[in-house]
């Protein structure tokens, strides 16, 4: 997090999800979909966690604001390979457990939230941390926060909240206990005068799991129980028909690791309880409830891996095989096995060359209505929708550091064949104008990821930063035998970042140039008893304008001696005033119809902020 904290700020905070979508092995998400794609995978392929304890719903609006309060935590765990029951990456964020000598807080105000933690020691071998944050958004650009092209401009309101408690005690010198607990809330609204539509997203999610790690000699055995939940409601009004659209998802289980050396061994039982979405009609001819179709489900995994140094310590291997066991709702057995192997050659002031692959089991799905970009996507559990998702992936990998670490570089390739994906083919409306069926609107498919991502890194010295390119495909298949780009595919991404640091300021930005995402779009439409009818071209064959964005920030620091930080922050977001699209949408217009492109009003968005942390 220290290294983070190096980057551009944006009002006020180091975000570390920023950090994240700027490697080009992230592809970058618009202002409304802000979901972790790495290496061509869906959001619901990757495991975010906190401690390993996981954490469903991780996404927040706008991209300006992690899903985790960055001054909350001491260090994060990123990979493009989730250890096991993901296809994709994993995320984990990681609470200090230190033991402070005095009161400790980092304390942040700006002109669109207001965020801090402070660290308390409860006892000799105890400490407590609590972190908030609120966003006033609409206080401050409310008037500005439209969506659409004038004179189609719709108003849009948006804010979140979210509270982190973390807890560690040392009882003895062979014993660590800790918790963590966290909760997020988000609303969002939008309305359409062009469209008799408007929509109140409202979703939360939580979180809470307590720790004992023992130290017996060189062996340690770490324990966790866990529960972990999150709902979505949206209420939604169109053309005389009024609903509410409900979701949840429920998890508890234990996590269980013995560690000795080179191997690591480890046991995983999981609980699920789900509510995929469903409607419940208040008004209009289609009143009355859809039937809920609740998941209830028991996934087991054991796993052991071994890591050795061969042939001189230049080949480093190791080698990881799970087992999983998963019983479905409709009380029926699913095995799996996932070996991972990697293979890495040292060549000292060369480089390293490294050579991974392995397979992997999920039973758990993120899908729903994401051509919105709304982060109101819901879970389904493997079994009457779709057998357990399965991918096979391999990737190879060039690193360098010269000039006694100051330059690095980074160079790989990688394969992800994935099966049993589902897609969800409805809309927004299908929960107001028809009988709603889930199974009628999910399609089964498969597909597969490539691509190249290069990065070239400075990393000591007054200035630094970064330059990474990615070349990728995220294309799938339907039953059908159709190929399509997955919705969040991004074929060419530029990342730059850089910061300079002076003795009582510094300054830097970012800039993201990439491809646009691709859309499905209508070939004709009419009008029929005031329903719009719409005939639609090849699945994602359109594609909207390419994504440019320019951050800029500047900290100037009244004291900053390693024991104080106080300054001022000013940031600007999307400097450039470039008018990036989110989507198309119908809009009426000399007396006709028609279907354009619409992004936020607010294309600017400056910052000014305040921060003190002792």
């Amino acid at each position: 997090m220290k290294a983070i904290a190096k980057l551009p700020t944006i009002m006020g905070t180091a975000d570390p999800l920023r950090f994240i979508k700027l490697l080009p092995s992230v592809q970058t998400g618009s202002e409304v979909d802000v979901g972790i794609h790495i290496q061509g995978c869906d959001h619901g392929h990757n495991l975010v966690s906190i401690n390993d304890a996981p954490v469903y719903g991780s996404n927040h609006l706008l991209g300006i604001f992690s899903v985790f309060n960055p001054s909350h935590f001491s260090s994060m765990d990123y990979s493009t390979n989730a250890v096991h029951g993901r296809l994709g990456g994993s995320l984990d964020m990681r609470p200090s457990q230190a033991i402070p000598d005095k009161v400790s807080a980092d304390l942040n105000l700006n002109l669109i939230a207001a965020q801090g933690t402070v660290r308390v020691k409860t006892g000799e071998r105890s400490a407590l941390s609590i972190s908030a944050r609120r966003t006033f958004l609409n206080q401050l650009y409310g008037s500005f926060l439209k969506v659409g092209t004038a004179p189609y401009q719709d108003p849009f309101e948006y804010s979140f909240g979210d509270l982190n408690i973390a807890w560690v005690a040392n009882p003895g010198k062979s014993d660590k206990i800790y918790a963590d607990a966290f909760y997020g809330s988000d609303r969002a609204y939008y309305s359409s005068e062009t469209n008799p539509l408007g929509i109140d997203f409202g979703w939360r999610n939580g979180m809470a799991a307590l720790h004992w790690d023992h130290y017996e000699g060189d062996v340690l055995i770490k324990q966790m129980v866990f529960a972990s939940a999150t709902d979505t409601d949206i209420a939604v009004q169109y053309n005389g028909e009024a609903g509410n659209i409900f979701s949840n998802t429920k998890n508890f289980g234990y996590k269980g690791s013995v560690s000795s050396g080179r191997w690591l061994g480890g046991a995983e039982l999981l609980f699920f309880d789900v509510l995929p979405q469903y409607p419940r009609h208040t008004s209009g001819y289609m009143t009355g409830t859809a039937e809920a179709v609740r998941q209830k489900a028991i996934d087991g995994t054991v796993y052991a891996s071994w890591t050795s140094n061969i042939l001189f310590q230049h080949w480093t291997m190791s080698a990881r095989l799970g087992g999983n066991w998963y019983y479905s709702p409709e009380k029926e057995s699913f095995w799996s096995v996932s070996p991972t192997i990697s293979l890495a050659y040292d060549m000292f002031h060369n480089g390293r060359l490294e050579l991974r692959a392995g397979s992997s089991t999920q039973n758990i799905f993120l899908t729903g209505v994401t051509s919105l970009g709304f982060p109101v996507e819901f879970n389904v559990m493997a079994g009457r929708f779709s057998d357990p998702q399965r991918s096979i992936w391999s990737s190879l990998s060039y690193d360098l550091k010269w000039d006694q670490e100051a330059y690095a570089m980074s160079a790989s390739i990688y394969f992800r064949r994935l099966y049993n994906q589902i897609e969800y083919s409805g809309s927004i409306f299908d929960y107001l104008g028809s009988e709603y069926d889930l199974g009628n609107l999910l399609l089964n498919a498969d597909g597969w990821n490539y691509g190249l991502n290069l990065i070239v890194h400075k990393q000591a010295g007054k200035f630094t930063g970064w330059a990474g390119y990615s070349l990728g495909r995220s294309l799938r298949r339907s039953e059908d035998g159709e190929i399509f780009p997955s919705n969040f595919e991004r074929i060419h991404e530029l990342n730059i970042a850089a910061t300079y640091t002076a003795r009582r300021w510094d300054a830097g930005g970012t800039l993201v140039a990439a491809s646009g995402t691709p859309f499905t779009a209508p070939e004709s439409m009419y009008l029929t008893a005031s329903q719009i009818i719409c005939r639609y071209g090849k699945r994602n064959g359109a594609r909207l304008a390419p994504y440019i964005r320019l951050d800029l920030n500047f900290n100037w620091y009244f004291r900053n001696d390693g024991k104080v930080s106080h300054g001022i922050n000013a940031s600007l977001y999307n400097a450039l005033a470039c008018d990036n699209q989110l989507s198309y949408r119908f809009v009426y217009e000399d007396d006709s119809f028609a279907y354009r492109p619409f992004g936020f009003n607010l294309k600017l968005m400056p910052g000014l902020g305040w921060f003190y942390k002792f």
